[in-house]
C-alpha cells in the first residue's frame, strides 16, 4: 500500500514536470530558440509600396456595359422650377446660354426636369424617373464654343431623389456639332481603355427626347444622337478607384506657368475662384497648396527638371497622355482639354484625358474641302511646346527617348485595323440618325462624303506617327515680339527657336503689305540670320505683316507660334502692324 502510494506520488511529480515544461539545467530549451529565431518564422511579403511610386490605374470592369452598338434614350421633360434657384426657364431660354471663348463669368442658364431613362418606345419601367410627374433633376446647355452653335450639348444634374445613373448623378450629353463623323468621343475614349498609365471616362451613344411642358407642349421632339461621356469629378474618382479626397482640376488655360495673379491660395484675400478657373477649375477641394508647390518647382530653372518631374509627375503617365493625343491627332491639348489630378497624402500630378471629339482630323479637310489650315508647330511634340513643363522635359534626351519608346508601344495598340474596325461597329448606330433629320442638315456634307471620312479616318493615326517622326528634327516653335519704332527705323525682333540636334538655327524675315507675302507685296526680306532681332528703316504708314522662319542646318524649318483671324481664315506664323502718319507703331 506504501509502496503504491509513493509510486503514484513519482507519477504525479512526473506529470507536473511534463506540464510545467521542466527540463534539465543544461538541456536546450528547443521551442522557445525556435520562436525567437525570426529568419526561421519569416514568410514573403508583397512589398508595400510608397504612395508616390503607385501607377495610374482603371477599372475596367467599370466598361462592361459600354458598348459602342448600343443605345439608350432620355426623355427630358422640362418642368421649369423657380426663381430663388434661378430655374424658371423655358427650353429656348436654356438654349439662348452662350459661353464663347473670351467670355467671362457667364452665368448658366437652367431648368427643372423630368429625367426618364428607356428605349425607342418610352422610358422603361426599371429605370430612373418611370411613372413620376415631378422634376427630379436640372440642365442646362454646356461647353465653350460649341454654344454657338445651333446643335446644343447639355448637362443634367440629377437631385438626390432620383439617385443615380450607372453610377454617375451629373450626365453630359454632347452633340458634337463640329464632328461630322459624330463619333470621334465614343472611339477617342474606347481606344483610351487599351493605353497603359491612363483612366478612360465611360461613353454610350444616347438618343434624346425633350418636352416643354413650360411652352405647352404635349408631345416630344426628337434631339437626335448624342454621346454621353463621364464628367471626371469627385464621383468620378470614386468609381474608377481613384482618391476620392484627391485634387482634381480642369485645365480650362494652362501652359504650367505660375500665373501669380490667378493661382493663388484659397486663404489668400485675392483670391477669387472665378478667376482662378480661368486656368485651372477646382472640381474636388480648394486646398491648392499642393498645385502652388507645383507649379513653383517647374517654373523654377535652378531646380533641374529631371528632380521635378521625379517628383511630381509619374513618367509613364505623362509619355502615355502625350503619345495618345500624339498618335490621335488630337492637337487641342496643349493647353485645355486635359484634367490634372493627385491623390491625397501623394505629390504626383497625373493627366486625365477630356474630350477627344477632335481627333484624327487630317484627312477631313481633303474630303470636305475645307480649309482645315493648321499652323506648321501643331503637329508632334512642337503641339506642347508652349507648355511649360514639357518644353523642359523635351530638352532632355531620355524624356525624348521614354516619349519615342510610348509611342511605338502604343502604336501597336491603336492601329489603323483597330480603328476601322471600332468605327464599323459604331456606324451600326450612328448611320440611323445622319442619314436623318434633325441631324442630317447640320452635318454639312453628303452622305458620300461622310462614308469616305469613316474609311480614310483610320489612316490619320499613321498621318499622325509621320509628323510626330519629323516634328524631332525641326526646329521648335518661338514667338515674333513687338515692332517698335526708335530714330527712323523699326526693329523687329523674335524668341529663339530650338533644336534637339544642337544645330545652328537661322532666322528669315519677311516685311510684307499683305498677308500672303506675295513677291510684290514683300518690302523687306533677309536670310539666313542668326541674331534675334533686325533693324530696318522706317516704312510709310500703312499696314504690315511679318514673319520669320526658323531653319536648322539639315534645312528643316519652323513657324512661330502667333496667329491673328483674317476674314473668314486664321493665319499662322505671322504678326501685324501698323505705322501712323506720326511714324508710330501699333501692334494689335
Amino acid at each position: 500500500m506504501r509502496r503504491t502510494r509513493v509510486l503514484l506520488l513519482l507519477g504525479i511529480l512526473t506529470l507536473g514536470c511534463m506540464l510545467t515544461g521542466c527540463v534539465a539545467q543544461n538541456e536546450p530549451a528547443a521551442a522557445t530558440d525556435t520562436l525567437n529565431d525570426t529568419a526561421a518564422r519569416t514568410v514573403a511579403k508583397v512589398p508595400v509600396p510608397e504612395i508616390d511610386s503607385l501607377p495610374l490605374t482603371d477599372d475596367p470592369a467599370l466598361y462592361a456595359q459600354q458598348d459602342g452598338t448600343s443605345l439608350v434614350y432620355f426623355y427630358l421633360t422640362v418642368k421649369g422650377g423657380n426663381a430663388a434657384d434661378a430655374t424658371n426657364h423655358t427650353f429656348a431660354q436654356v438654349n439662348e446660354y452662350l459661353n464663347l471663348q473670351g467670355m467671362k463669368n457667364v452665368e448658366k442658364i437652367k431648368s427643372e426636369i423630368l429625367f426618364q431613362v428607356g428605349d425607342e418606345y418610352g422610358p422603361l419601367p426599371e429605370e430612373i424617373g418611370f411613372g413620376e410627374t415631378l422634376a427630379n433633376a436640372t440642365f442646362n446647355v454646356r461647353g465653350r464654343s460649341s454654344t454657338g452653335a445651333p446643335q446644343k450639348s447639355y448637362r443634367i444634374d440629377l437631385m438626390a431623389s432620383a439617385g443615380l445613373w450607372r453610377g454617375q448623378r451629373a450626365i453630359a450629353i454632347n452633340k458634337h456639332p463640329y464632328d461630322r463623323s459624330r463619333l470621334r468621343n465614343m472611339l477617342f475614349f474606347t481606344l483610351l481603355q487599351k493605353v497603359p498609365d491612363m483612366t478612360s471616362l465611360r461613353t454610350q451613344f444616347v438618343g434624346v427626347f425633350i418636352k416643354d411642358e413650360t411652352a405647352g407642349e404635349t408631345a416630344f421632339t426628337d434631339l437626335g444622337l448624342f454621346t454621353q461621356v463621364e464628367l471626371p469629378n469627385g464621383r468620378y474618382l470614386r468609381n474608377h478607384g481613384l482618391s476620392r479626397g484627391g485634387n482634381l482640376y480642369k485645365a480650362n488655360m494652362n501652359e504650367f506657368f505660375r500665373y501669380e495673379d490667378k493661382i493663388r491660395l484659397a486663404t489668400d484675400p485675392l483670391y477669387d475662384l472665378a478667376v482662378f478657373s480661368e486656368v485651372l477649375e477646382p472640381k474636388t477641394t480648394e486646398d491648392h497648396a499642393k498645385l502652388i508647390a507645383m507649379l513653383d518647382a517647374v517654373n523654377d530653372d535652378t531646380i533641374p527638371i529631371e528632380r521635378t518631374v521625379g517628383q511630381y509627375f509619374n513618367l509613364e503617365n505623362i509619355t502615355s497622355f502625350l503619345a495618345y493625343n500624339i498618335l490621335m491627332g488630337n492637337t487641342d491639348t496643349n493647353s485645355q482639354n486635359y484634367m490634372l489630378y493627385s491623390p491625397v497624402n501623394s505629390d504626383i500630378w497625373y493627366f486625365i484625358c477630356w474630350d477627344g471629339d477632335g481627333c484624327l482630323p487630317f484627312s477631313e479637310a481633303a474630303i470636305y474641302e475645307d480649309d482645315g489650315s493648321r499652323p506648321d508647330w501643331a503637329y508632334g511634340v512642337s503641339n506642347y511646346w508652349g507648355m511649360v513643363l514639357f518644353n523642359r522635359m523635351l530638352r532632355v534626351t531620355s524624356y525624348r527617348e521614354a516619349l519615342a519608346a510610348k509611342v511605338e508601344e502604343l502604336r501597336a495598340i491603336i492601329t489603323p485595323e483597330v480603328i476601322a474596325a471600332e468605327i464599323a461597329r459604331y456606324r451600326t448606330v450612328v448611320d440611323t440618325f445622319t442619314s436623318r433629320m434633325p441631324d442630317a442638315i447640320h452635318l454639312n456634307g453628303t452622305a458620300a462624303q461622310l462614308a469616305r471620312l469613316y474609311r480614310s479616318m483610320p489612316g490619320d493615326v499613321t498621318t499622325a506617327y509621320r509628323y510626330f517622326v519629323e516634328s524631332l528634327s525641326k526646329p521648335m516653335p518661338f514667338f515674333l515680339g513687338d515692332v517698335t519704332a526708335a530714330d527712323g527705323s523699326l526693329t523687329f525682333p523674335w524668341g529663339d527657336a530650338y533644336s534637339f540636334d544642337t544645330s545652328l538655327i537661322y532666322y528669315n524675315l519677311q516685311v510684307a503689305t499683305d498677308w500672303t507675302f506675295a513677291a510684290d507685296a514683300i518690302v523687306y526680306e533677309k536670310q539666313r540670320m542668326l541674331q534675334l532681332h533686325e533693324t530696318i528703316p522706317a516704312l510709310p504708314a500703312g499696314d504690315y505683316y511679318w514673319r520669320v522662319v526658323a531653319q536648322n542646318e539639315s534645312g528643316k524649318t519652323q513657324t512661330a507660334f502667333d496667329w491673328f483671324s483674317g476674314v473668314g481664315a486664321d493665319h499662322y506664323g505671322m504678326r501685324r502692324f501698323t505705322v501712323t502718319a506720326g511714324g508710330e507703331v501699333l501692334n494689335p
